[in-house]
């Protein structure tokens, strides 16, 4: 089950955001991306080297420049 998958990965669901998170990884993925891939391309998106200077959002559409750093603030 894809979800097993992001809680192995210690990704974490967050309820008021909708977004599976990992902080250390710097890493989120929305509920849609999740949903419309298969578990194999969530197994890679998990394996990815993250963002050097930043957050990796895994959504169907990117977020905007202002969503995004309101997601980075938010996530921390």
């Amino acid at each position: 089950m894809k979800q097993d998958l992001l809680k192995n990965a210690g990704y974490r669901y967050n309820f008021d955001r909708m977004v599976y998170v990992n902080r250390a990884a710097r890493k989120a993925f929305s509920v849609e991306f999740v949903d419309d891939n298969p578990e194999d391309v969530i197994a890679r998106c998990i394996q990815e080297n993250g963002e050097p200077n930043g957050w990796h959002f895994y959504f169907n559409s990117p977020p905007s420049e202002s969503v995004r750093r309101q997601l980075e603030r938010a996530l921390g």
